[in-house]
């Protein structure tokens, strides 16, 4: 849409009169508009484009639901590299999806150490589906916004997604950040304890063997309701759930194509 004003021949032809000059300014930028908007409303009884939407939105909070899946599913293999090696306990690397199956990644261990812990994870077939199914649900969403776009997938193009979904996300640091959100945000006025007595402490890095059963623990009894807040007023709250795989969807990934898209149920012409 070009709208340009021709003040200086509206002065002429008006003198100095203002509400004169505007008259015309208004007129020449309607002679100018040579595109027109209009806007016109999707069809009220067709829901599926925003059905797509909708769906495509809500991934977040079912990525949290398969985030915490991972989370589970790494407890006995974090406890195995301890009992088998405990020269790694400490030893910090993440991973990733890769084409179906666990990728390590580190700066810091050898490329024997790599390949023996990422034998181990891929061992875990609980670990790997639940891997799996975050990659797809990513992927999956990503393809819904684009279908109610109008630009369904082709499937050289959800190969690419797949593939950009693969390295998108460090497991172990997206805890890390999950943990140090709900840290800062919600632990506040008080002291949380777990059920044995030990404080609570979802900021604890879990990119370490050792690091993540700590953080797990404190995870757990959140998600459970299995801790205990004491306020600094004295009062004593039990049995409270903070789940901080549900509370912050900021943290996971938002995973969708470029879209023109600003609301939903009207479309625009320009």
């Amino acid at each position: 849409m070009n709208v340009s004003i021709a003040s200086t021949s509206a002065t002429t032809a008006t003198g100095t009169n203002p509400n004169a000059i505007a008259l015309n300014q208004m007129q020449a930028a309607r002679d100018e508009m040579t595109d027109p908007l209009t806007v016109t409303a999707i069809d009220p009884q067709d829901n599926t484009r925003l059905n797509k939407y909708l769906r495509a939105i809500t991934t977040p909070m079912t990525l949290g639901e398969d985030a915490q899946n991972v989370a589970t599913a790494l407890v006995p293999t974090m406890r195995a590299i301890l009992r088998e090696r405990p020269d790694l306990a400490n030893a910090p690397f993440d991973f990733q999806s890769s084409n179906g199956s666990i990728r390590v990644v580190s700066a810091g261990l050898s490329a024997d150490d790599k390949s023996w812990l990422q034998g181990k994870l891929n061992n875990n077939t609980d670990l790997v589906q639940a891997v799996k199914t975050f990659h797809d649900d990513a992927v999956a969403g990503y393809a819904f916004w684009a279908d109610a776009d109008g630009a369904p997938l082709t499937q050289a193009q959800t190969d690419e997604v797949s593939k950009k979904a693969d390295g998108m996300v460090g497991f172990l640091n997206l805890f890390k950040s999950l943990g140090s959100d709900a840290q800062q945000y919600q632990m506040k006025d008080g002291t949380y304890t777990t059920s044995d007595g030990s404080p609570m402490d979802l900021a604890q890095d879990p990119t370490t063997a050792a690091g993540f059963l700590a953080f797990n623990k404190s995870a757990q009894a959140s998600a459970d309701g299995t801790f205990t807040f004491t306020a600094n007023s004295g009062h004593v709250l039990y049995g409270s759930r903070m789940n901080i795989f549900e509370l912050n969807s900021s943290a996971l990934p938002h995973f969708f194509p470029p879209s023109d898209t600003k609301t939903l149920g009207f479309n625009e012409t320009a």
